[in-house]
């Protein structure tokens, strides 16, 4: 199961600690498992509770988890984890057999955005049974199995998962209702705890999610630690949280290895020239499609785009006939994980813009990346601060002193922008504002609590992140507290009743457009937010859910929120202010905040919905993106001279946007790609195959 942190600072979404539990798996000898009814452990276990601390970036606390094993293979776990606004109560009762797997499961609470959580498993007589609030299912069980809940946040299963897999020989243990997990040692590492020193080891696990999963385990193979990309992690109460940072450097250094290994095998540096003949290209600077061209690639940028045939001794050749190019694609609204790069790639866009991450972990990203070590797009940053205090989000400032000099730390490091959240001091707005520009730098961000839309143009935003904040200028004004979920509840249960011909809405786009302001609308999650039912895909990944892996997939019937009756109009109203931000001259850019491409092929379907021409939506992917980070005058279309970000696929996006979805391949600089086994790499069915490379 993937820790997808959607952050709106890291993507913290609902299945945040999807990759919590879902980290483990170790190895030992086979012991058979007859999978009839719950049988307690033969000999009687002391009882063990351990207690667990959860910290923002190794500094602020945002939670705890108390684990209690009760000695006859009954464990406990209660789980209170808060961050970003959110709150997330996790309750479990797990009951494992002798061979320790589950056999029953009960586990409720409230989810992040607080829809309910209640899942359930039972195992009897060799049948077994699942509920969630989105879906059911059950089925035989045969030999040695271990159900894995769709609910992450059940704390005291990544433990258990890790025994179970230990009885494997081969480190593996059959996942219900589908799967396999598999688990390996990768790295031991020394920590300093209050009862001296202890030895911790680094286990990846994979057959859960995209990439492998992490976790630390002590000399008893219980849960010891858990570090997600810097931004949260737990250790055990009483631990200094600065560990995180060691163990979370660890863990990057092993994800790269992982990757860079993907990369030796799927990476294919294009030494001599590309050919791609017979092909139709999409012209986004005129909107138009250009029939059967031919492009030369040599070198890493484009050498010539001709109506006629080429010839070019030594080159690879690609026959695009059926098949358009378009520029690579953009995702403006990143959180970076080192293993977003192969999904990004695989879908065909080359190029992202992080919105905000821990500094430390986005510039050795960025390195790598760039570096070619690992599969990646081009990368752009975009720093990030908040205020401290209860509804923070990570890289805090204190003070206006402190916010100036983080901005001055920004720019110092190449960062081209600046985002600022919902706990900054309204009146700190301008000032900050000011030194941004000084820069050279662009200043986005939520609106902050108590401050409108409006009022943050007028300081000096360049740039306004997501939809909903837009609705918020004449839902709450300057006099709502937008730190907590009264950003989300508010919107949803407002939006319906905003006129989009009033004055007050013209005036304020009228200020938008005269101000340059652009907006970043994630309107995917919104959409998402807005009308997906329990049982229902979630909208965003509807047209791939069966294409990804079942651990991925299956929580993604359950909402992430409960839907007000307003709502689904809400979701009308935020398409129709889509189309009138486009058509008033607006910018807008596309970005996902969620999943890796996937995400951004359903942004960009939302803007054709939303009545957006493709063509124009294809060049705010592209063109209009690479503007905003000062790009546009070296990638963002087909231009003879221009970097060779491209993207083959099969169809035409013009007259079917979901076309972007059949990347047949895809080209950053001077390496190619085959995304159909990009994708396999990751546990992801491809839509379509790739081409073929001839010489």
């Amino acid at each position: 199961m993937p820790i997808h942190t959607h952050t709106k600072k890291h993507r913290i979404w609902p299945v945040l600690v999807l990759a919590a539990f879902a980290t483990q798996a170790c190895r030992q000898e086979p012991e058979e498992n007859t999978a009839t009814a719950a049988a307690p452990a033969a000999e009687p276990v002391a009882e063990v509770e351990r207690s667990y601390a959860w910290f923002l970036e190794g500094a602020t606390p945002a939670g705890h988890t108390k684990i209690h094993e009760l000695g006859d293979g009954k464990v406990t776990s209660d789980s209170f984890i808060h961050w970003n606004n959110r709150e997330w109560t996790v309750n479990s009762e797990l009951q494992l057999d002798e061979n320790g797997l589950p056999v029953s499961q009960r586990i409720t609470g409230i989810s992040p955005f607080q829809a309910p959580i209640d899942e359930s498993f039972g195992l009897e007589q060799g049948e077994a049974r699942w509920k969630t609030v989105g879906s059911e299912g059950g089925g035989t069980v045969d030999g040695r199995a271990f159900y894995l809940p769709a609910e992450a946040g059940a704390m005291e299963s990544l433990g258990a998962l890790v025994r179970a897999a230990a009885q494997g020989i081969d480190g593996t243990v059959r996942l219900l209702p589908a799967g396999t997990a598999r688990a390996e040692a990768v790295h031991e590492e020394n920590v300093t705890t209050p009862d001296g020193d202890k030895t911790l080891t680094l286990y990846a696990i994979t057959g859960l999610g995209f990439m492998p999963q992490y976790a630390w385990m002590d000399d008893e193979l219980r849960l010891a630690a858990l570090d997600f990309r810097g931004y949260l992690g737990m250790v055990p109460e009483g631990w200094d949280p600065g560990v995180l940072k060691r163990l979370g450097e660890v863990q990057l250094a092993q994800s790269a290895r992982h990757i860079e290994q993907l990369s030796s095998q799927l990476a294919h540096p294009l030494d001599q020239p590309l050919l791609i003949e017979n092909v139709d290209v999409v012209d986004v600077e005129s909107g138009a499609l250009l029939a059967d061209r031919h492009v030369l690639v040599a070198d890493g940028v484009i050498q010539s785009v001709s109506e006629s045939a080429i010839e070019q001794e030594n080159a690879l050749r690609v026959d695009g006939e059926g098949k358009t190019l378009m520029p690579g694609m953009w995702d403006m609204h990143g959180h970076f994980s080192l293993e977003d790069g192969v999904l990004n790639i695989a879908g065909g866009i080359t190029s992202v813009r992080d919105i905000g991450n821990v500094h430390e972990q986005i510039m050795e990203l960025t390195r790598r990346y760039d570096a070619g070590e690992v599969i990646g797009p081009n990368t752009y940053r975009s720093g990030f601060m908040d205020k401290a205090g209860p509804y923070a989000s990570g890289s805090v400032v204190n003070d206006l002193e402190e916010a100036l000099e983080k901005v001055d730390f920004y720019a110092a490091n190449g960062y081209l922008q600046v985002k600022l959240y919902s706990s900054i001091e309204p009146e700190w707005v301008a000032p900050i504002a000011e030194r941004v520009h000084e820069h050279g730098m662009r200043l986005s961000g939520h609106i902050p609590a108590y401050m409108s839309a409006e009022q943050a143009v007028r300081a000096g935003y360049d740039e306004i992140q997501h939809i909903n904040m837009v609705f918020l200028n004449f839902i709450v004004g300057d006099t709502g507290d937008t730190r907590q979920q009264i950003r989300f509840t508010a919107y949803g249960d407002g939006a319906a009743g905003i006129d989009l011909d009033s004055a007050e809405v013209e005036d304020f786009i009228a200020l938008l457009k005269e101000n340059d302001v652009a907006i970043d609308p994630t309107a995917a999650i919104f959409d998402t937010m807005l009308t997906h039912r329990a049982g229902e895909p979630d909208p965003t990944f509807a047209a791939v859910i069966d294409k990804l892996p079942p651990t991925v997939s299956r929580p993604l019937y359950n909402p992430s929120m409960v839907l007000g009756d307003a709502w689904p109009e809400s979701a009308n109203r935020q398409s129709q202010m889509l189309k009138k931000l486009h058509d008033s001259g607006v910018q807008l850019i596309p970005g996902s905040d969620n999943f890796a491409a996937f995400t951004i092929h359903r942004e960009l379907e939302v803007y054709v919905e939303a009545g957006i021409p493709n063509a124009e939506v294809l060049r705010i992917a592209s063109l209009d993106s690479a503007g905003i980070v000062g790009a546009a005058d070296r990638t963002g279309s087909i231009r003879e001279g221009k970097d060779a970000d491209l993207v083959l696929v099969e169809g035409n996006p013009l007259e079917d946007i979901s076309a972007v979805r059949r990347a047949v391949l895809v080209v950053k600089g001077d390496t190619a790609f085959e995304p159909a086994a990009l994708y396999r790499a990751v546990g992801v069915t491809p839509l379509v195959e790739s081409v073929a490379l001839s010489q």
